[in-house]
């Protein structure tokens, strides 16, 4: 396992490898040799997916910018972070228009099958892997919890997108949405608002006391869904890509 003074990874080796903070690296040696020892682990593990996230002042670090580019990475997206506290939030018990059906219920073939249609046309930067990987990488970062946190949503019997809420791992009580999305044709009529809503209330069902979601920043519509369902936007960070594998 990789590890660094106070980063934060998102671990779904051997599919994707995803650093969301780079903790107290705070020069630029530390992160010269910092980008050092991840392109040689990702090397060793043959990941297939690396992803960097600096935050703004981070991004503005001109020499972090060279380094960047002088081992490959390349700036993939702007995303803006949204928090919302969980704790003032009333989970219905009313029969609403969208039903949650998990993988323990269904199958995972036809979870990745919606999940196939959700990311048509999605807003957001497109990711390099497939579903397929996706979904494996997902497996290994959530644990055998994954049965119940992959949820297909219907509405009236049909099947109409997914949500993933999870508790962060290495937290105790923060809560996240791996993937949240509908099918291009159930967009647009307030079902993303619902589900959304739907899947902070699952959050705080498991434990979750506090909620982080994120958007690239074309992605308005998925903006306006965290504003109407009580998120803030605290921050915005900067998305940088390995552009080869490393051989």
């Amino acid at each position: 396992m990789f590890r660094g003074l106070g980063t934060k990874i998102l671990d779904g080796s051997p599919n994707y490898f995803v650093v969301e903070d780079i903790g107290q690296v705070s020069s630029t040696s530390q992160f010269e040799k910092f980008l050092q020892d991840i392109y040689e682990f990702v090397q060793m593990k043959d990941i297939q997916s690396v992803t960097i996230v600096l935050n703004e002042k981070e991004a503005s670090n001109n020499d972090y910018l060279h380094l960047l580019g002088d081992y490959d990475f390349s700036k993939h997206d702007t995303q803006y972070f949204y928090k919302r506290d969980l704790n003032s939030l009333e989970v219905s018990e009313q029969v609403t228009s969208i039903e949650l059906k998990s993988i323990e219920q269904t199958s995972d073939n036809l979870f990745k099958k919606v999940w196939k249609e959700v990311v048509t046309w999605s807003l957001n930067a497109p990711s390099s892997l497939s579903i397929e990987k996706e979904f494996e990488g997902m497996k290994t970062e959530l644990g055998s919890n994954y049965i119940k946190n992959c949820l297909i949503a219907y509405h009236d019997k049909d099947p109409i997108g997914i949500t993933i809420p999870h508790i962060e791992p290495g937290t105790v009580d923060e809560g996240r949405l791996f993937y949240f999305g509908l099918i291009p044709a159930y967009r647009g009529n307030k079902l993303g608002m619902t589900l959304h809503k739907l899947s902070l209330q699952f959050l705080k069902c498991i434990g979750a006391t506090y909620y982080i979601g994120a958007t690239g920043h074309k992605n308005i519509p998925m903006e306006r869904i965290f504003q109407i369902n009580g998120c803030r936007m605290f921050e915005k960070k900067v998305i940088y890509r390995l552009k080869r594998h490393p051989t």
